[in-house]
């Protein structure tokens, strides 16, 4: 898979994980890594250092604002773009990911295409 850029997906909902496996492998093109939980989310992205973290806010034992502190708090996985996904629109949430260095954040359902826009505009940033 060289030459691939890697996403890491934080999220336990396995049939939005599905979706989105295939459409970032198959359509987009993306080695794509799913992790159900926030704990292994923040070993994952430690370990294979992606180039993006899609990342749910609704999850158990640890919820994502709690794993984007974390992961921005981590000099070695700060700089890596992580956009929220998820079925939680609501301002202050939103407020809050974004004070927390989030790159993006999209409510689900996600259209599928103005997140691979979104994507595509993230890792732009990062490698300009």
């Amino acid at each position: 898979m060289e030459g691939k850029k890697s996403i890491l997906v934080i999220d336990n909902d396995r049939e939005f994980t599905s979706l989105i496996n295939k459409f970032l492998k198959d359509i987009c093109g993306y080695e794509v890594r799913i992790v159900p939980d926030g704990y292994n989310g923040i070993i994952s992205a430690q370990k294979m250092m992606p180039e993006l973290i899609l990342l749910d806010i609704r999850m158990p034992a640890m919820n994502g604002l709690n794993i984007l502190e974390k992961l921005k708090s981590d000099e070695k996985t700060a700089p890596i773009p992580v956009i929220i996904l998820t079925g939680f629109d609501d301002d202050d949430v939103k407020n809050r990911a974004l004070s927390l260095k989030a790159a993006d954040y999209l409510a689900k359902p996600i259209d599928l295409e103005i997140l691979r826009l979104r994507i595509a505009a993230a890792l732009a940033e990062k490698n300009p």
